[in-house]
């Protein structure tokens, strides 16, 4: 991790009340002789908005996820007309970086 100390006279623009998306992957039960690396990731996605803020977001988050999901939260943005997403929360378990 690193921290820096910034200018917040540098920000252009801000939105005080982002929608977000939810994420809840999981990976089906490995047939028999199947590896469960072998397997694709599930995804379950929603948009959520009118939220007061990003613990309102987690705290329906981990009410609704199942012990075997894996929960990723991204706020959306757009630059130029181009939707967008941040990730805020969590880590997409179909990356494979």
């Amino acid at each position: 991790m690193i921290v820096e100390g910034v200018d917040p006279r540098n920000i252009e623009w801000e939105v005080d009340r982002p929608a977000y998306r939810v994420y809840f992957w999981h990976q089906p039960p490995a047939p028999a002789g199947v590896a469960p690396t072998e397997l694709m990731w599930h995804c379950e996605e929603y948009r959520l908005s009118d939220v007061t803020d990003v613990e309102e977001i987690l705290g329906w988050a981990r009410a609704r996820a199942t012990p075997d999901q894996t929960v990723v939260v991204y706020a959306e943005c757009g630059d130029l007309g181009r939707s967008g997403l941040v990730r805020l929360w969590g880590v997409d378990p179909s990356d494979s970086r």
